[in-house]
């Protein structure tokens, strides 16, 4: 284990962000290979079905360190900001009534790294919305998440050029 308690914050900081990106890293690799090893609607299925579990078993972990308070869309805003969106991405959420929030992304570290891979975009909205909803309904099973827009769609007019997607939480 990191000797945390002898390391400033801002080691613990930067060695925590350059493990993130290097998981991150990982999971490009490995959709990388499963996308060309793989016949197409499997590899698609295999993506999806291990980022459900991906967004429930991160929910789960966090689960351990957010501590007990709010409920509705207040829980699942508090467990949004121990998330690896937080850890990661430039994240705004606004909070618009008691039952729905906004979250954007801008910037996002994925769209970034696949223009750097020489490719237009990282089409990542399925995957996305699989990910965001196991997260939030394993805090919430209530929780319904509705994506806005998300690469290649034109974004709206009314979010600032740097907006990469932007998603609707809610609880029915």
């Amino acid at each position: 284990m990191f000797p945390v308690d002898t390391w400033s914050k801002e080691r613990v900081y930067d060695v925590m962000i350059e493990l993130l990106y290097s998981f991150n890293y990982m999971w490009f690799l490995m959709e990388d290979w499963v996308k060309k090893n793989c016949p197409e609607e499997e590899a698609l299925e295999g993506m999806l079905a291990l980022t459900d579990e991906f967004g429930a078993y991160e929910a789960k972990r966090l689960a351990k360190t957010v501590e007990e308070g709010p409920e509705g869309i207040d829980r699942l805003i508090r467990f949004l900001e121990h998330s690896h969106w937080y850890a990661f991405e430039n994240i705004e959420v606004t909070k618009l009534s008691d039952t729905t929030a906004r979250m954007t992304t801008k910037g996002c570290s994925s769209q970034r790294a696949a223009k750097k891979w020489g490719m237009e975009y990282y089409d990542c909205g399925s995957s996305a919305l699989r990910l965001r909803s196991s997260f939030f309904r394993w805090v919430d099973p209530r929780a319904r998440i509705t994506p806005e827009f998300t690469p290649p769609e034109e974004k709206p007019e009314e979010f600032p050029s740097d907006t990469s997607c932007s998603w609707i939480i809610s609880i029915e």
